[in-house]
């Protein structure tokens, strides 16, 4: 190859060029940016509006329908969903993966300012987010402390928030489970009928007040003053002596003014304390692990101050942690990796200066890549480390197969080293670049193919794979024959043996077996038999949940409609007693549970993995079994399934009223299903809803009109925002509200004064009729169609996913729904399947590629038929190594089969390269075949060997993404035992199969000539034909 000539023609140039980019990864490794995801632009844009104490039917009507008419006519969604719950509307759209994102959100805030008007008038605003890998906070942590922290906002604010926001590289600190303190306007109900005071006046005095106005401008020949008229308030007492009629009432004679906390809608609990929740975000571009470092010593810090006396800070996920535990799994697995091919090459080469030679390409071409990585702006990440880890074992692959052709004919040659590298080197230099181009193509289809989330994570550890396999293959055609020509040799001259005497073990037992073919076919075909029976039977088994963390467990309450957050509270603290009772026998470390008025849940986290003595299932198991019951929940594990949430179906429609009663005829014909547990349709978490039918008549004889009447009613029920107080410590929210609206009943509201044109009072019941109904927690529509979800839970030891999605089919099949109405089984499981379905793709793509490559090499279209069967060889060995370990299929072990795939075919492309060799030198093909064996058994076993020991660490340990992700080990055992399984079928079956090819090649040729030798015969036989048509 050239750049062998090159570097032993100029070996000083070559060697100064290696030298520069080892001491450029050198530096390149301390100054890679730390992060634990690279950067990735979310293709989403989500639009969110908040309209407190509103209902979800309010706000789907009067916010969601408007924004989704306005966004839909923007190019490119792929798919639009709203969420409409009580006072919140969310809307998620997604583009396709090339779309720019930032300029995709711009052009939202036009599309919803241009509707500005259409929108209700108290609503504040309407929030516009794009999103990336970046924006994930680094630091989640919580407060507990036996005292009450719900009024420590502003101790919070100023001893922890600010201090950590003004740490380099912090971009926000959020703060949740406590209440900023707001002045408060609560209106006295007597008070406003005495005075005889109209709400929607009084409101809409309020509105207009506070304000800074600007009033023009004085221009004169020296300067020009601004005029500004200033409304706003100073201190409380400007809000108390506000006149709100002619007659100088003050809003102090008819309300109370008072500043305190909101109320909190969301609550915590660690380790059955009330607790609050951290989250700290870092700057784009800044240094995770430090950042993260500088971070918790701050928090430690802080937690010594007086002010924090008795709280207790707990930090539940750091990110730089899960980045140091990855840099500690990849250097541990590879440095043991690496020691155990050393030992490997030591004892086939039995050299200490080769096998050192060998083994350094290792972490030379680890520096190489790093030193790349850092001129191509990448970062160092969970996914590029994964590469890498992935990387170690092949590294040395073409290394060892190049200082093996070169010794061989060092010992032909011992008196002209530079000639036998230059020939060793140009013997095995094709099939070895063909072998790491084949090993680096398979990536391809998800570099350059369709994005998805799986493909562009996908990408970022196969550029790293990519960029070390090209370091080792320039190490391995440069470096090494340079050091190889230099280093004397110990050998002595070797002299030419007949192939028969020169033939091992190997070579004898293909001989015997070339000799019997039908002990060839039957061995040949029984390599295949254990993938037909394990994956026929079901033996290993689907891990859709990727085989998730160990470390934590996670029970949703399901909380069946709305309740005080006090009552659900305690709920949430009966699940805890009981968790914390059984603490010790349970394996469980700390509890940390959240509750809303209609949603809960907790985490469980476990002690240290060498602590354990349950498994999670064991866990869950007991937990599910002896569990207290709730009268307002039931709690249970979900399934990291369905509709992102869980298993389940969606029913889409228009009508919410039939969608109700299609779920309520639906959800007993779902329960029957041999190994459910239990189904949730999302209407039973729904709740109470009182409905006001005005009476139109009545109101126009008494001269009111329906806005005027619902307005008095949102006055009365629904806290209203007024324009912000600025003060000392920032915007300070303004509200306005009827006294004891938190505890208003039903006869509250039949009560509620109507004031007429006249001045005169009426109640609400005099005008209008009240009916209680059952609403629905949430409002979802997915491309503008409604759609209510129905969860299914069940039981892993009675039915798998796939069974059970089956019989939910043919359960559905049978259901006949309205003109109109669909069913489907939910975006989560859409797409399980389109990534299923495009990986699917990929994978034959990359199989096409690798076919391209070997006919290239091979000049034939049949021969690489024979080498394409030892990835058959290998998936069969992937399922059989899986049942052999106990290990399911997962996510990780489908990336360790794509990576076999590249890898399994370099054995028969060195084998079959060199048995071509031979018989264009003239030997007879089994003869050929048998030499061949001989001289390519021990650079196939070694590197091999090198590639199972060097990942052999990763799959008998823990080690996981990010220190607490999906574990490595399904990757590294895939790519273990389906090399080694191939490795054994293609040293016996490779060349049976090469014979029966060359066989069919050759028959078809003879076949070919003889007809085109025949024309006469051709012409009588189409004139026969020609006849007994007509």
């Amino acid at each position: 190859m050239w750049f062998t000539k090159l570097a032993l023609r100029r070996p000083v140039t070559i060697s100064m060029i290696f030298v520069c980019s080892v001491v450029m990864g050198i530096f390149a490794s301390r100054m890679l940016p730390l992060e634990f995801f690279p950067t990735v632009q979310f293709p989403g844009i989500f639009v969110q509006a908040n309209y407190p104490n509103s209902s979800p039917e309010e706000v789907e009507k009067n916010i969601a329908r408007p924004l989704e008419e306005a966004l839909s006519t923007m190019s490119g969604i792929d798919y639009m969903q709203s969420t409409s719950s009580e006072g919140n509307a969310q809307i998620f759209m997604l583009f396709d993966w090339n779309a720019n994102a930032k300029l995709k959100g711009v052009e939202a805030r036009e599309k919803v300012d241009a509707i500005r008007a259409e929108l209700p008038d108290d609503l504040r605003r309407v929030f516009i987010f794009t999103g990336s890998t970046n924006d994930q906070p680094i630091i989640e942590a919580r407060l507990s402390s036996t005292t009450d922290l719900a009024d420590s906002y502003q101790v919070l604010n100023r001893v922890l928030k600010q201090r950590i926001e003004r740490l380099d590289g912090v971009s926000k600190v959020q703060i949740h489970g406590v209440a900023a303190k707001t002045y408060q306007i609560k209106l006295r109900p007597d008070r406003m009928a005495a005075y005889h005071i109209d709400a929607n006046d009084l409101f809409a005095k309020l509105r207009e007040s506070n304000a800074l106005t600007a009033a023009g401008e004085i221009k004169d020949p020296v300067q020009r003053l601004r005029i500004t008229v200033n409304e706003q308030f100073k201190n409380i007492q400007d809000i108390k002596n506000f006149v709100i009629n002619d007659k100088g009432l003050k809003l102090s004679d008819i309300a109370f003014v008072e500043f305190s906390k909101d109320k909190i809608e969301v609550g915590r609990h660690l380790n059955r304390q009330y607790a609050v929740g951290i989250n700290v975000t870092r700057e784009a571009g800044s240094n995770l692990v430090d950042t993260a470092n500088a971070v918790v010593a701050e928090m430690k810090k802080i937690e010594d101050l007086p002010d924090f006396e008795g709280i207790q800070l707990f930090v539940m996920q750091n990110q730089g942690d899960g980045v140091t535990q990855s840099l500690k799994d990849i250097a541990t697995s590879g440095f043991i990796g690496f020691i155990l091919s050393t030992l490997v090459l030591y004892l086939f080469l039995r050299d200490f200066r080769l096998t050192l030679i060998v083994s350094l390409a290792v972490p030379f071409s680890l520096l190489i890549t790093l030193a790349a990585m850092y001129f191509l702006d990448m970062s160092l990440n969970i996914l590029s480390m994964m590469g890498l880890m992935l990387a170690i074992g092949m590294l040395v692959d073409n290394a060892v197969v190049i200082s093996e052709s070169i010794f061989s004919y060092r010992e032909k040659m011992p008196d002209k080293p530079q000639k036998a590298a230059l020939m060793g080197v140009k013997d095995v230099g094709i099939p070895v670049l063909a072998g790491t181009l084949t090993t680096a193509i398979v990536f391809l289809p998800n570099i350059i193919g369709e994005k998805i989330t799986i493909t562009i994570f996908l990408s970022h550890v196969a550029i790293t794979i990519v960029i070390s396999l090209m370091a080792s293959l320039f190490i391995a055609t440069t470096i090494i024959p340079l050091l190889l020509s230099r280093m004397k040799s110990n050998a002595l001259p070797k002299p030419d043996l007949e192939p028969e005497q020169s033939h091992g073990r190997y070579s004898r037992f293909l001989a015997w077996l070339l000799n019997r073919p039908f002990i060839a076919t039957l061995i040949t075909l029984a390599f295949f038999l254990p993938f037909i029976i394990i994956f026929k039977a079901g033996l290993v088994k689907q891990d859709p949940g990727n085989q998730n963390s160990n470390t934590q467990l996670q029970i949703n309450y399901n909380v069946n409609g709305n309740y005080q957050i006090e009552r659900v509270e305690k709920a949430v603290s009966r699940v805890e007693d009981f968790l914390y009772a059984h603490m010790s026998e349970l394996d469980i470390e700390n509890v940390y549970s959240y509750y809303t008025n209609n949603d809960a849940g907790s985490t469980l986290l476990f002690v240290d993995e060498e602590k354990r003595q349950h498994s999670n299932e064991e866990v869950r198991k007991y937990i599910e079994k002896n569990l207290p019951k709730l009268a307002i929940a039931e709690p249970g594990f979900k399934r990291n399934r369905g509709d992102q949430n869980g298993f389940g179906i969606v029913i889409r429609g228009e009508d919410t009223g039939t969608l109700l009663n299609l779920t309520e005829t639906i959800t007993p014909l779902l329960k029957v299903i041999p190994g459910v547990t239990r189904v949730i349709p999302a209407s039973k978490r729904g709740r109470q809803e009182v409905k006001v039918l005005l009476n139109s008549q009545r109101l126009h004889k008494l001269g009111l009109t329906p806005a005027k009447v619902a307005q008095t009613i949102n006055i009365g029920l629904r806290k209203q925002q007024l324009k912000t107080f600025r003060g000392l410590y920032g915007e300070i929210d303004i509200s306005l509200t009827f006294d004891g609206q938190d505890e208003a009943s039903l006869s509250d509201l039949t009560g509620l004064p109507i004031e007429l044109p006249d001045g005169r009072q009426i109640r609400l019941d005099s005008v209008a009729k009240l009916e209680v109904s059952r609403s629905l927690p949430q409002i979802t529509r997915v491309n503008r169609r409604t759609g209510i979800n129905v969860d299914i839970e069940y039981s892993e030891d009675d039915i798998t996913s796939e069974e059970l999605r089956a019989k939910v089919k043919a359960i559905m099949s049978q259901v006949t729904l309205p003109d109109g109405y669909s069913w489907d089984f939910g975006r989560g499981i859409f797409n399980d399947n389109k990534a299923m379905g495009i990986m699917v793709v990929n994978m034959i793509l990359a199989l096409m590629m690798i076919f391209i490559v070997m006919a290239a090499l091979f000049e034939s279209l049949i021969f690489p038929v024979a080498v394409i069967t030892s990835i058959a060889y290998s998936i069969s060995g992937v399922y059989l190594y899986f049942l052999i370990t106990g290990t399911n299929m997962s996510l990780m072990g489908m990336i360790g089969i794509l990576v076999l795939m590249g890898i399994v075919v370099n054995n028969g492309i060195v084998l079959i390269d060199r048995i071509n060799y031979y018989r264009q030198t003239g030997y007879h093909k089994k003869d050929a075949i048998l030499h061949a064996a001989n001289d390519r058994i021990r650079p196939i076993l070694m590197t091999v060997l090198t590639t199972i020991l060097g990942l052999l660490p990763l799959s008998l340990g823990d080690a996981r993404i990010g220190g607490g992700g999906p574990p490595y080990y399904p990757m590294a055992r895939a790519v273990i035992g389906g090399l080694g399984y191939s490795t054994i079928a293609t040293l016996i079956c490779l060349p049976m199969i090469y014979l029966f090819l060359d066989w069919m090649r050759n028959f078809y040729k003879r076949l070919w000539r003889s007809t085109a030798n025949s024309p006469s015969k051709i012409k009588f036989s189409q004139g026969r034909l020609t006849a007994r048509i007509k």
